[in-house]
């Protein structure tokens, strides 16, 4: 018994000298706290600046209470170049048990007079040493990739983590500037407590001053975050500096966002929330040539990041103004990089659709009423090691769909005569009546059998049989564009050709794509017009040399005689440089004969119609791959080629 309290006693001794040691070491640290604390806090700011090639300097440094800290007199910029940051007084407090253990968690955040200032007026901007000073190696997996679920959330965690507990932010500016343009953003007072904060945006740029509202939650622990952004004036917030460097505007009256994680193990990472912007307004050239105008715009989202994946669930729902649909995506770059893209919408009522195009991108289409309801589906994966393998599939069906009235288009106007005004660089150059008006107007019988055949075999070999769309034909362009990495091909048809002259302007904007779509696929499955109507109208719009339009007129300029008297080889001619109408002239050499490549286009297409019986074995055997001009045409040959011979065969517009 006595063996056990003198053993007892033994370690009661030790425990009491273990806890006084402990004691008096932390008692000796809180003494030399101030010491301590300023050795780390300058060999971090010299470590700082030998990395990233700055002068970091802090004026003054306090150790106030356990664990508050005052910095005073902070300015931050390269070794050579202007001051980025100037801060009067910084003051926070961290969490002590965690500093214990090595994580820095800010409890309480104060910073007073700050000035943030981004210059960009010489060669070097003054904050590109933040980018270039130290590289930081991704989170890579076991075989040395990029482990990107590993890689968010590790992100989030640094994030999250340093989010104070309060926040006070007083007299805070930030500015970009440039040699031609400034924008500031100045904040008197934010404020943030118990995960939610505030704050007033003062915006100047130039002459113009707005005053925004930022409000929102954080919450470090779940990683939950929100905000919204909205005037508080009665007009709407512009994005600033968008004007001055891109000459375009956006503007909207509220936008909302939210986001939570959710860690699922070490190599998946799920990001939840919304994201919505309503009364949004865009105005660029390259989007439509008016103001476009969406009510409401949202995200319902769920992405989901793996370890080498990024994907959007097929939860994710857009909204856009009436309409909504399910969305899904993913992007994979190794070991190659590969894309998929589905759109599935179920059955709907086609008004949701033509309803909500948004103001001033259709203009074709505004005013539209229909009934009935849609389907659509879209499915889109490629693997750009392996160009082939891409699949591409798209469908639009309807279920008692009518047009009830056109609005502000008369899709019928095909059917009949029609002013046709030719534009050039967005100005008109010219204006014609398509139909017998016309002197050089040709209907189909008047128009020869072998120029026929060469044109829809050179540009729309399906034209009779497709309802204005070739799946098939988007897909290898798609593929030859891939393996070239350029718009080397479009994939249009000679409805969407003869749509974009019609009924569209020139501008080349993503809204005019769309546009063309959409009155393609009212056009053909509306049955609006015959498919011989449109050829016919085809033929006798499209340009065919430097201001030649229509085949009659291009049959006098190429060869003195009328459209009906074209040979095959002529027609071949004619039909080759449909693409590329104003290049005609470097497709002869010095002897007057078609070049290489020109006679190669001979027997291709030659061999295409034979194959379809559309020309004799006799025909095809008889062809000689070359041409004579005798009309005004001849005397605009050049004797040279300035231009690599295979690019006559891109189109002159295929993408838009």
């Amino acid at each position: 018994m006595s063996e056990i309290f003198r053993f007892t006693g033994t370690w009661r001794r030790i425990a009491i000298f273990t806890g006084i040691a402990v004691v008096s070491i932390f008692f000796i640290l809180f003494i030399l706290r101030s010491l301590l604390f300023s050795y780390f806090l300058e060999r971090k700011v010299n470590r700082f600046n030998n990395e990233y090639h700055a002068q970091l300097a802090i004026n003054k440094a306090q150790l106030r209470n356990i664990s508050g800290i005052l910095l005073t007199g902070i300015s931050l910029k390269p070794e050579s170049g202007d001051t980025l940051l100037t801060v009067d007084s910084l003051r926070v407090s961290v969490n002590f048990w965690k500093l214990f253990f090595g994580h820095v968690v800010f409890q309480n955040l104060e910073l007073d007079h700050a000035s943030f200032r981004l210059e960009d007026k010489d060669s070097i901007p003054n904050y590109r040493f933040l980018l270039m000073g130290k590289h930081k190696v991704l989170e890579t997996d076991t075989v040395g990739q990029v482990n990107y679920a590993s890689m968010v959330a590790r992100l989030s965690d640094a994030v999250f983590e340093k989010l104070p507990e309060s926040l006070l932010l007083k007299d805070l500016n930030v500015v970009y500037e440039t040699s031609a343009h400034k924008v500031s953003f100045y904040l008197d007072r934010v404020t943030g407590f118990n995960h939610v904060f505030h704050a007033s945006v003062r915006v100047n740029e130039g002459d113009s001053v707005k005053n925004w509202i930022l409000s929102g939650s954080l919450d470090s622990r779940d990683h939950i975050a929100g905000f919204r952004l909205f005037s508080s004036g009665e007009k709407n917030i512009s994005i600033p500096f968008i004007h001055f460097r891109w000459n375009a505007a956006v503007s909207f009256d509220t936008l909302s966002f939210s986001l939570s994680e959710e860690a699922v193990g070490d190599n998946l990472t799920k990001l939840h929330g919304n994201a919505s912007l309503n009364g949004l307004k865009i105005h660029h050239e390259k989007v439509a040539v008016n103001d476009v105008s969406f009510d409401k715009l949202g995200m319902e989202y769920s992405l989901n990041v793996g370890n080498d994946f990024i994907e959007l669930d097929s939860s994710t729902n857009i909204i856009f103004n009436r309409l909504n649909f399910h969305i899904y995506s993913r992007y994979r770059p190794k070991p190659t990089k590969q894309i998929a893209f589905k759109i599935i919408r179920p059955e709907f009522p086609a008004e949701e659709l033509f309803s909500s195009l948004p103001g001033g991108l259709f203009s074709n289409l505004q005013g539209i009423r229909v009934k009935g309801n849609l389907s659509f589906t879209l499915d889109f994966f490629a693997d750009l090691s392996i160009p082939d393998s891409l699949r591409f599939m798209a469908d639009l069906k309807r279920y008692g769909f009518a047009v009830l009235s056109y609005g502000n288009a008369d899709l019928t106007r095909l059917n009949t005569s029609f002013q046709y005004n030719v534009y050039e660089k967005g100005n008109p150059i010219r204006s014609f009546i398509v139909g017998p008006e016309n002197p050089d107007f040709r209907t189909l019988d008047r128009i020869s059998h072998n120029l026929q055949i060469a044109v829809l075999n050179s540009e729309d070999p399906g034209f009779y049989l497709h309802r204005g769309f070739i799946a098939d034909a988007f897909r290898e362009s798609i593929i030859q564009n891939i393996k070239e990495r350029r718009f080397a091909r479009g994939g249009s048809t000679i409805t969407m050709q003869l749509v974009k002259n019609v009924f569209l302007n020139r501008n080349k904007t993503i809204s005019r794509k769309i546009e063309e779509i959409l009155l393609v696929w009212l056009i053909e499955n509306q049955e609006l017009c015959s498919k011989e109507r449109m050829f016919e109208v085809y033929l006798n719009i499209i340009e065919w040399g430097p201001h030649i339009y229509g085949a009659n007129e291009a049959a006098h300029f190429y060869f003195k005689k009328e459209a009906s008297k074209l040979t095959l080889p002529e027609s071949i001619f004619m039909a080759s440089i449909i693409p590329k109408p104003k290049w005609f002239m470097y497709s002869f050499d010095e002897n007057g004969h078609l070049r290489g490549p020109e006679q190669d286009f001979f027997r291709l297409l030659s061999g295409k119609m034979l194959k379809k019986e559309q020309i004799s074995q006799e025909a095809f055997d008889h062809l000689v791959p070359d041409v004579t001009l005798t009309g005004p045409a001849k005397l605009m040959l050049k004797k040279t080629d300035p231009v690599p011979a295979d690019s006559l065969r891109i189109q002159d517009d295929p993408i838009f």
